[in-house]
């Protein structure tokens, strides 16, 4: 990249700094900051003070490349964010599909969007669908609407998208590992509308891989992958309009793992995801396209950014060279970045739009496609309308009155985000070739390694903060006596009598010949498809009875009862 002379001069230069800034570190002797003396990023990278030319000069031009190009370092399009914003995806879901839908349409008319003005809408639903009940259960008293939306069937998707033209709209359904009932659910809502599978549009988690590194009861991690190729296998045939799989690194990172971390496991976690579907028939090319990523943006501004950039290289060349990919979008990381929550604090709440807002600035220098940007009071409850508000208003003065939006990949060429870029690719490939040579992110995650390795990590970041080594502002330093809290968003009490009530009115209205015959033929190919090896997927005659079953009014909770029963569920660490 330079030539001798510029090498010559960089190293003399930085001789000098270094003389001149060793003088100034022992006048503070044993008073000088670590950040002085031994710097590193968050995930303990060491890092130097300062950085020159010399620094990057074995990096290579190719690896860098150009935005919109192989390797895609330096992002997925040529036009960044210039002809394109990033979508809004501020994440919407708490009590009945009422109040949900109440928010959605709020949040639109404060401006919301998605790429060129497409409406996103990002659903989660709540603890009770998460665990895979119905509200009348006994395991789902109290949780009705809490942290997420009650939406347990197809009468409860009728009512949240009451009146929206499915085929206009991008609906993202958080789940956790009620994927395949929520996915037949919204095919089956779209049927009553006189809608085709292939003309939805929107997101599945498929987040069967989380349960690594996040402790809600959930499947064994063999079975989920099956059930991930499975939903992938459907949706490449029959939904080319619908985004099959969201590698969540973002909640690795808020279990305490590192920046280094996310990115390498989620590579892992691509790895086997990629064999999966390859068995079961699928080419690289017809699902590769289709699948996004969650990253967390923390505190570490430098490190999150070469995360992202890092993360785009390692994922395209490990699928191309690997796996054979040849189409670009086969390549790319699209990106739904979510600001940290794990970095918020209960104290001096107001504090945290400030880190939010840090965050979402680096997200968008980093290139992402799309944001969610935590609230200022998500440390104590779900956000407020006036929280959720300002959360949106953040990407928006980013957006619009910043200028980093004119700049595609506007910290290149930095030599310290160069460097930074290739330390942690690097870092993260040594994890993901650790991972491999266990046999895969599946059989690292029935050892108990990846879960051992985040609760390391977070041991170490708990001992930094106790110690006070790492610095949080209104928790260990800059104390102040605080008034009293903001006022905290509650759901509404009813939600639960009412969530019930709805239920049970399904289960005495419904075509009840229809429903036994749609179960008996779910219950059957579940049970068959827990014994299938990957190859043996492919048919689409799970996600088939699926559909059927929601047809036929199921509801989550009876679906996930004979999920459960044949495919095994736990704790993770029981499996």
């Amino acid at each position: 990249m330079f030539s001798e002379e510029t090498l010559v001069s960089s190293r003399r230069l930085a001789a000098e700094w270094e003389r001149n800034y060793q003088k100034m570190v022992d006048r503070f002797g044993e008073n000088a900051p670590t950040r002085a003396r031994a710097p590193e990023t968050h995930s303990g990278l060491p890092i130097k003070n300062a950085y020159f030319p010399h620094d990057i000069e074995d990096l290579d031009l190719g690896v860098m490349g150009a935005p919109g190009s192989y390797p895609f370092t330096r992002g997925n399009l040529a036009a960044q964010h210039q002809l394109m914003s990033w979508a809004n995806q501020p994440v919407i879901g708490y009590g009945l599909p009422e109040h949900t839908r109440a928010r959605m349409d709020f949040l639109e008319s404060q401006g919301m969007a998605g790429y060129f003005g497409q409406t996103f809408y990002n659903l989660v639903y709540d603890l009770v669908s998460h665990e895979g009940l119905d509200p009348d259960h006994p395991g789902a008293r109290g949780r009705s609407g809490q942290c997420g939306m009650a939406v347990y069937n197809v009468r409860d998707m009728d009512r949240l998208f009451k009146g929206l033209d499915l085929r206009r709209i991008n609906a993202i359904h958080i789940t956790y590992y009620q994927v395949i009932p929520a996915l037949a659910q919204y095919i089956v809502l779209g049927e009553q509308r006189g809608l085709r599978p292939d003309e939805l549009r929107g997101n599945s988690m498929n987040w069967y891989h989380q349960a690594a590194y996040v402790g809600m009861s959930a499947f064994p991690a063999d079975q989920g992958l099956k059930l991930s190729a499975e939903l992938i296998s459907y949706c490449s045939k029959h939904m080319p309009r619908w985004n099959t799989t969201n590698i969540v690194g973002y909640c690795l990172e808020e279990a305490g793992g590192t920046a280094v971390q996310e990115i390498g496991v989620m590579l892992a976690v691509g790895r086997d995801l990629a064999r999966a579907c390859i068995a079961a028939g699928v080419k690289p090319d017809d699902f590769l396209p289709r699948i996004g990523f969650q990253f967390a943006q923390a505190n570490d501004f430098f490190e999150e950014i070469a995360k992202i950039r890092a993360m785009r290289r390692i994922w395209a060349t490990t699928m191309h060279e690997e796996f054979g990919a040849r189409d670009p979008k086969s390549m790319n990381v699209r990106i739904h970045t979510h600001t940290s929550g794990a970095v918020l604090t209960a104290q001096q709440p107001l504090v945290n739009l400030i880190r939010t807002s840090i965050h979402a600035l680096g997200a968008a220098l980093s290139g992402t496609q799309a944001m969610e940007v935590s609230a200022y009071d998500e440390a104590l409850a779900i956000p407020s309308e006036e929280a959720a508000t300002l959360s949106l208003r953040v990407q928006q003065v980013i957006e619009e009155e910043t200028n980093v939006c004119a700049v595609s990949d506007p910290l290149a060429g930095s030599y310290y985000v160069e460097s930074l870029t290739d330390r942690v690719a690097k870092a993260a490939m040594k994890v993901a070739d650790e991972i491999e040579q266990m046999g895969g992110f599946v059989e690292a995650q029935k050892a108990g390694w990846i879960r051992a390795e985040v609760e390391r990590s977070s041991e170490r970041w708990r001992e930094m903060v106790n110690s006070g080594e790492r610095r949080i502002v209104g928790l260990n330093c800059h104390v102040v006596e605080e008034p009293e809290q903001p006022e905290i968003f509650k759901v509404d009490p009813e939600v639960q009598r009412i969530a019930i009530e709805r239920i049970q009115e399904l289960r005495e209205t419904r075509d009840q010949t229809r429903h036994a015959a749609a179960m008996e033929r779910f219950e059957e190919e579940v049970a068959r498809f827990a014994k299938a090896e990957l190859q043996d997927l492919g048919n689409d005659r799970l996600m088939e009875a699926a559909i059927d079953a929601a047809r036929a009014e199921a509801s989550t909770g009876e679906m996930m009862a004979v999920m459960k029963a044949h495919l095994g569920w736990g704790a993770p660490h029981e499996f």
